[in-house]
């Protein structure tokens, strides 16, 4: 049975709690509060599940862009790809790919024109999906110990 992408229910938060904060975390510990962003946008959160288990999940939502910066981007509407993460045992598999494609769709549907998303220095496999999926490099957000 293949991989099921499907809408994220509240029954999924302890694991993809798990997932982010072991294969995705940033700079800090992801919390069920951190998820509350979605509320704004319900169809902005899937998850990928084999054989009843959470492997993978991503979610986003609508940024609030100054007007300046959406003519700057050309563009009227943004969505913010905020997390991703899929179980290193299925990554290369195509999870990763058709959890962004549903969230894009969604975007899309929902007006947007552009999507951004943040990518950690070290994550390579997702920067490489990132690139075959046509995202481009915007800024570099870096830092230096002092």
């Amino acid at each position: 049975m293949p991989v099921r992408i499907r809408p994220f229910t509240r029954e999924d938060t302890k694991p993809v709690l798990g997932l982010a904060n072991k294969y995705a975390s940033f700079d800090g510990t992801t919390t069920e509060a951190d998820l509350g962003v979605t509320a704004h946008f319900r169809q902005g959160f899937w998850v990928a599940e084999d054989q009843g288990r959470v492997v993978g999940f991503v979610y986003g939502y609508f940024r609030d862009v100054p007007g300046e910066v959406l003519d700057r981007w050309k563009a009227s509407r943004v969505g913010q790809v905020e997390l991703m993460s899929v179980h290193p045992g299925y990554r290369g598999s195509g999870v990763g790919r058709s959890l962004l494609n549903r969230l894009l769709g969604e975007f899309k549907k929902a007006g947007a024109d552009l999507a951004i998303l943040n990518c950690p220095a070290t994550a390579s496999e997702a920067k490489a999906l990132y690139d075959d999926m046509g995202f481009d490099v915007r800024a570099y957000q870096m830092k230096k110990r002092l």
